[in-house]
């Protein structure tokens, strides 16, 4: 309802009001009591090697992370210079399609939207057909190549 009768642009400052007068009822309701200080253990002492251990882990987790992200870039950068034509034309048209809704449809409308799908996201057929989207895209995401790549053999009589 908040969004159809355009409310939405009220939701921002009045929380922003909200805030303000929260503090200030603190401020001058509460000045006598004071706040109490939170209560930290602190972590049991690790001997050099489980430290050595854990500075692993995390390392190795880090590492993971970073090429997820290189093979992430990789990939968009296959799709930006049409490495793979045919997905190259489906993000392309799916560009043009979403210029257009933003385009011609109020945002009022695109919010109403997203909170309708945020709402029957779990129900059983929408669940079904958004898991079946889903395996497609990953699918689609898998075949893209990460990079052309081309495998030089060395020259023998330059090793003799």
């Amino acid at each position: 309802m908040i969004i159809y009768r355009g409310w939405t642009r009220y939701i921002l400052p009045s929380i922003f009001v909200w805030c303000a007068v929260l503090m200030l009822v603190r401020r001058y309701v509460s000045k006598k009591m004071p706040l109490e200080a939170f209560r930290v253990t602190a972590p049991p002492n690790k001997n050099a090697v489980e430290r050595l251990l854990t500075l692993q882990e995390a390392i190795t987790e880090v590492e993971g992370l970073i090429q997820t992200a290189n093979i992430v870039l990789l990939k968009l950068r296959a799709i930006l210079l049409a490495v793979l034509p045919q997905a190259t034309e489906r993000v392309a048209l799916l560009l043009v399609f979403v210029a257009a809704v933003l385009a011609f449809a109020s945002l009022q409308h695109l919010v109403l939207l997203v909170f309708l799908e945020a709402f029957t996201r779990e129900m059983p057929y929408r669940k079904e057909s958004g898991d079946r989207w889903l395996r497609r895209l990953r699918e689609w995401w898998v075949r893209i190549p990460v990079a052309p790549v081309q495998l030089i053999k060395q020259d023998d009589k330059k090793r003799k």
